[in-house]
């Protein structure tokens, strides 16, 4: 589902995006939350959600996230993070990346 911006009018996704498989975008944005299911692969320029995002896959991208984030024990992570909160479970496999937790920021 999507609503206008007032400002913009711009379509702005409020719905949560479940990633299911290779997903190769230039940007992957919502209101709620991201999810990416094992076996799942994002590979963004940017990746934005505003209540928080689960990785048991892949992620390859800069992610700016104003809710949790966890990442899963068998997933990997490659790129930067901003995020209040950040739960890496054992076994999670993070390459590279710059990561600023405890207050989310714009971009």
């Amino acid at each position: 589902m999507t609503v206008s911006c007032p400002t913009c009018n711009k379509g702005v996704l409020i719905d949560d995006i479940i990633v299911k498989d290779a997903q190769g975008v230039s940007k992957m944005q919502t209101c709620g939350k991201i999810i990416v299911r094992r076996g799942a692969r994002v590979i963004a320029q940017l990746v934005e959600a505003h209540e928080g995002i689960e990785v048991q896959g892949v992620m390859d991208s800069k992610v700016v996230c104003r809710g949790p984030v966890l990442i899963g024990a068998k997933a990997q992570w490659k790129g930067d993070l901003a995020a209040p909160t950040l739960e890496v479970k054992l076994g999670a496999k993070i390459e590279k990346g710059y990561f600023e937790i405890g207050r989310p920021r714009g971009r």
